[in-house]
């Protein structure tokens, strides 16, 4: 599933194929339904009007106009691309949208996990208001987000991939900042010291904006939308690697599920 380095990858792949500002000319609907149902209505009322930049809030993919925003998320296996006119649709092609010269930006989505919705530009702040902090933005004050950890009995494995504290980290980069850290995975967040609390931020960032360097982790079938694989799964320490030698201490990585998700660490360089 496309975390935050692969979501901020397709957004600045979008806007270097977009090139904002662009008017859209046309939509085009190929069923009725993803993992909701498609705001056709919605989406026409963008028709003539000037897309005029694109960011990303968490995992979602922001389109902006000067009144409306398109949002857009990924789901699990969604994707943007550009085509052409007349292009060979493939069978997982769900809707698309047209901008100049015929040119067109095309939602393919194999599991319609992903979905698009479209907000007043003015009520973008109350949709988004129960998310957490950024983690790479400069306005994120880390101080006051290490006094709500720890005030936690969760561990910090399963706090760090908690929307409502801090956004998108996701389940590989959370493994991969605690191996990093030498924290274990199962310790309560109301047991981790302040400065290891300063270490987690400080790697939460090198190690994100290292995997956005890279391309992202292809782990299954993430591509860009120029249909490039990332890179950042060569860097992989633990995730992935169960009963595999530690690549520090050669002691055999382990896993656990928590809250859903598969968690891997060194019981050797991250002792509880």
């Amino acid at each position: 599933m496309p975390e935050l380095p692969e979501v901020e990858i397709v957004c600045r792949n979008l806007a270097q194929i977009i090139n904002p500002p662009q008017l859209i000319k046309s939509w085009k609907f190929f069923r009725a339904d993803l993992r909701f149902k498609i705001p056709k209505s919605s989406l026409q009322k963008l028709v003539g009007q000037k897309l005029t930049g694109i960011e990303r809030r968490a995992k979602y993919i922001l389109l902006n106009f000067s009144e409306y925003t398109l949002i857009s998320h990924l789901g699990m296996t969604g994707s943007w691309r550009e085509e052409k006119q007349g292009w060979l649709k493939r069978k997982h092609d769900h809707l698309a949208f047209e901008i100049s010269e015929n040119r067109f930006l095309v939602f393919e989505d194999p599991r319609r996990f992903g979905f698009v919705e479209v907000v007043k530009t003015s009520q973008l702040r109350y949709r988004f208001e129960d998310l957490g902090d950024e983690p790479l933005s400069e306005s994120t004050d880390f101080e006051q987000l290490t006094l709500k950890f720890k005030k936690l009995q969760a561990p910090i494995k399963t706090a760090l991939m908690n929307q409502k504290l801090l956004v998108r980290v996701g389940n590989i980069y959370a493994s991969e900042v605690l191996f990093r850290t030498n924290i274990n995975p199962l310790k309560k967040c109301s047991k981790v010291t302040s400065d290891e609390y300063i270490k987690i931020w400080n790697e939460v960032k090198i190690v994100l904006r290292d995997a956005i360097k890279k391309g992202g982790s292809t782990i299954e079938n993430y591509r860009n939308s120029f249909g490039e694989k990332g890179q950042f799964q060569d860097s992989f320490f633990v995730y992935g690697r169960q009963k595999q030698a530690c690549i520090k201490c050669h002691t055999p990585i382990k896993s656990v599920v928590q809250a859903g998700r598969t968690t891997f660490w060194c019981p050797s360089c991250q002792k509880k």
